[in-house]
Formats: structure tokens, sequence, C-alpha cells
């Protein structure tokens, strides 16, 4: 019903200072689909090891999203902004032409953790939400260069998947049951769908 990919490529092409935003964003991915599958939610989790660069990286995440079935695609990011600020700046969600989905997943975020809630932001230029051929939303989770931000996101970590996780289902028809907190570290057993060679 589902698929989830991390944004980027390999760790460090993301944004990166506080946090590292593809390890993160995996991380976020991993733990979001292990949930769903959990709540019995059909979920597809793909992940690109393959790009030499982003054009390569966004054909192989939409390649590979699109071979699925599924109602939904979600994409999972941190963003940056220039220089390490010291005061909270929060997380959004950035959509095509869902805006609705997009602000609930936003609010969802903001009310687990106490992220500001920056909203949804629409943006039709990107690739991910522009070629993917079902409803998607790109999810930009917190700023990597805030102090306040990586340190909220660090202490809710599990609390921001869950509410993710607990969106989503809504949003294909499902209600997941009572939380599970178990969280599984490192090798999280989720196996990507295999990746696409580079265009």
């Amino acid at each position: 019903m589902i698929t989830i990919s991390p944004g980027h490529w390999l760790i460090g092409t993301g944004a990166k200072d506080l946090l590292d935003e593809v390890t993160e964003a995996r991380r976020v991915a991993k733990r979001v689909t292990e949930i769903l599958r959990k709540g019995g939610v059909q979920t597809n989790y793909i992940e690109d090891n393959v790009s030499k660069n982003k054009k390569q990286n966004l054909a192989c995440l939409v390649t590979q999203h699109n071979k699925t079935a599924r109602q939904l695609d979600v994409s999972v990011h941190f963003n940056a902004s220039s220089g390490r600020q010291m005061k909270g700046i929060g997380t959004e969600v950035l959509y095509y032409d869902k805006k609705d989905l997009a602000a609930k997943v936003s609010k969802a975020i903001s009310s687990s953790s106490g992220l500001i809630d920056r909203g949804a932001k629409q943006r039709k230029e990107l690739a991910f939400l522009a070629k993917t051929h079902k409803p998607a939303i790109l999810l930009e989770i917190c700023f990597v260069n805030s102090t306040v931000d990586t340190a909220i996101y660090n202490r809710d970590f599990e609390k921001i998947c869950q509410a993710i996780a607990k969106e989503l289902a809504l949003t294909v028809g499902k209600q997941l049951g009572p939380s599970t907190t178990t969280t599984v570290e490192g090798n999280s057993g989720i196996a990507p769908t295999k990746d696409a060679p580079p265009s």
C-alpha cells in the first residue's frame, strides 16, 4: 500500500552537520517501514546504493517507486540552512498536489516531538514528487544544522516515527494498533527492493 525510500544515495551525499541526512533518513524510513509492517500495512522499502550522482539517484528512486504496487509514495529527507543555528527551525512536508496529506504529516511530526510545524509546502519542480505515478509526499524531518532540532529529534526519534507511521496508515485506510517501542538498531532486517542500475 505504501512505498518508502530515504533520499540521496551513499552516506554523506545529503545535508551534513550535526546529523548526516542519509544516515538518519535511512534510520527513519526503516523504522517507519517496520512499524507499518508490524501493524499490517503492506509497505515497500527502497534504498539506493548504486547511483554515482544526483541525476542517477533521482532516476533510480522514481523508477523503483513506480515499479511497486502501492497507493502512496513517501521520501524521507532532512533539511539544512546556512550555518549552525542555535534555535529551532522545524519540520515540513513537501507535496505536488496533496496539500492536506502533507499538512497532516507535518503536524503529526510536530505534535509528537515539539519540533516547529513549518507545514505543507508545494514543490512541483522536484523529480520525486513530479514523476512518481501515485500521490507523493517528501518529508523534511528537521534541520541538521539546528542544535534545537537535532536534540529534539534524537530525544523523540521513536515518537516521530510512530506519528509518521500512524498518519500514513490512516491515509491508506488502515489504523495501527497499540504502538511498539521495540526499536531495532543497526541492521533492521528490512531488505530494500533490488536497486535499478544507474541510468
